[in-house]
């Protein structure tokens, strides 16, 4: 799966807009400052991928080209046509929108994941559709293994879930993860804890509830019945009880029955997985129970390397975080997939920042995965090439993507800020840089009065005493750096003749002045 080029017209501040993606790299990042249309982008291929697995009309004009299993498929759409809104081509041929429709499987990927791991839920809205389709056709298959579902939106809280998919059908990748990152050795013991689902509040379970659903859990039926057959008869002595529940300060708590099943131990969980089934298959089942209502909370509880027993909520938040996102990537990694990763890295810490967009290639196959991820983090980028990241910038008219001039692998988080992708003057503390505006203007005075000598004494020691010049690149001297570094070869020799010194400073003055200008420059059309 490989987006190759995508152009919108108008979306949002999208305004004749166009990314050009590098179809032999399975990573792109997303870089801009806050306001550019990263996550605007991240949503519009989603709304373009829903519509054409849902058959609907475009909600606004596009041309997409992608491939997929090899085939160049190209989508020009645009619904103020009113004959034609969608023009469809498969390898240079056209196809009617019917015929795609009929040929889903093949000329879509198996699996679109978004994430995003800030509190809106305006990504996860534009999943409603899908995942209620996938809802009625989890009640309608009661005895068949139902896949995870196209568009799927990987919310927060299905981190145990993973986990539990992991332990249930364990691989080499999944253990190394999880021993690695997570300091997780092996399961010890799990909670599940059902409770009376919202559908149970309509009345007593009609003729046809009584036939096809399961009487133990409140006649539930689908595609999970049978791993909830599994589940009561593995679980130690379940017990049923009517609690008073608070789900919210505001009111009082509701009477609900809940049903309590404990695994106690690596093997019986084990003996839940059927066979034939892997992690994939049962975080379907998992999720399904969530999203029909059946599940509570899951209480796991797991051994760390160093021998110590810890419950799952203890994990902190970007521990649960990085199993969320590598354990979809784990799970599909076979299949046509594209991964669309809103600030996924938001509660690492540097470390595992570092490590992270790493980790997230190697678990995916280049050849049927593709990986597009919004970030800010220069940390994330460091490993990149120049073809592996787009920046997004606001001009006069509109928002551009574009490859940036450098390869950030060969740059280094001070020299990433304080390039074209962030544009920070400096990474000093703006107290500081204050300062030695102050120090330089003062310095640059030649008739300086007593109270400005020792304004400048002050000034030289404070910033000694800061260690600027010892643990900060000091921005003038980089500048004027750079400058003679374009200018001359460094001198090889520890000595050098007057005229040379003479011809140095004639050099330096030059420098000087040029600098001067281009920031005289920048300050007068800041103001105009």
């Amino acid at each position: 799966m490989r987006l190759d080029r995508l152009r919108i017209p108008n979306y949002r501040n999208l305004r004749g807009f166009e990314i050009d993606f590098d179809e032999r790299q399975p990573t792109t990042v997303l870089l801009g400052r806050n306001g550019t249309g990263k996550s605007n982008l991240i949503e519009a291929i989603v709304e373009i991928f829903r519509e054409l697995e849902l058959g609907g009309a475009p909600a606004f004009a596009y041309t997409l080209d992608y491939v997929c299993r090899e085939r160049a498929i190209r989508i020009d759409a645009d619904p103020a046509r009113l004959s034609k809104r969608l023009e469809i081509s498969v390898d240079g041929q056209p196809i009617t929108q019917a015929a795609f429709q009929r040929d889903l499987e093949s000329l879509l990927p198996n699996y679109i994941f978004a994430y995003y791991s800030g509190w809106s839920s305006r990504l996860e809205r534009h999943f409603d559709r899908p995942t209620r389709r996938h809802y009625d056709r989890i009640l309608k298959n009661p005895d068949s293994q139902l896949p995870l579902r196209r568009l799927f939106f990987c919310r927060r809280d299905y981190s145990q879930l993973v986990l539990l998919a992991f332990f249930l059908a364990p691989s080499p990748a999944a253990r190394a993860l999880l021993e690695k990152y997570l300091g997780i050795k092996r399961f010890e013991a799990a909670l599940f804890v059902l409770k009376t689902p919202w559908w149970r509040g309509r009345g007593a379970p009609n003729r046809t509830q009584k036939a096809e659903g399961d009487p133990r859990f409140w006649y539930a039926r689908g595609a999970f019945k049978s791993f909830l057959g599994r589940l009561w008869d593995r679980a130690l002595a379940p017990i049923r009880n009517t609690e008073a529940i608070e789900r919210d300060v505001r009111r009082q708590g509701e009477s609900t029955e809940r049903l309590y099943l404990f695994i106690k131990n690596e093997a019986e969980l084990a003996a839940l997985r059927a066979d034939g089934e892997n992690s994939k298959t049962l975080f379907g089942y998992l999720e399904s129970l969530f999203l029909c209502d059946l599940i509570d909370e899951v209480r796991v509880t797991v051994e760390r390397t160093d021998g110590s027993r810890v419950k799952f909520v203890q994990l902190s938040e970007g521990e649960q975080q990085l199993l969320t996102v590598l354990g979809l990537l784990l799970f599909t990694q076979d299949d046509e997939s594209l991964y669309l990763l809103d600030e996924p890295d938001t509660h690492l810490n540097p470390v595992w920042t570092y490590d992270f967009l790493n980790l997230l290639q190697q678990n995916i196959r280049a050849e049927k995965g593709q990986l597009i991820v919004a970030t800010h983090n220069p940390l994330m980028i460091g490993g990149l090439h120049r073809n592996q990241v787009r920046l997004f910038t606001q001009t006069e008219s509109g928002v551009g993507a574009a490859e940036p001039e450098y390869d950030p692998i060969g740059i280094g988080v001070e020299g990433l800020l304080k390039s074209e992708l962030y544009g920070l003057r400096s990474t000093l503390a703006p107290e500081v840089l204050l300062k030695l505006d102050r120090h330089y203007t003062l310095l640059g005075k030649t008739d300086r009065s007593d109270t400005e000598d020792t304004e400048l004494m002050r000034l030289a020691s404070e910033l000694n005493e800061l260690g600027v010049s010892r643990t900060h690149p000091n921005p003038y001297f980089e500048t004027f750096a750079t400058a003679m570094a374009r200018r001359r070869t460094p001198e090889r020799r520890s000595e050098l003749s007057k005229r040379e010194i003479e011809e140095q400073g004639d050099l330096a003055d030059e420098m000087l002045n040029e600098i001067l200008a281009e920031e005289r420059a920048v300050d007068h059309g800041a103001k105009a």
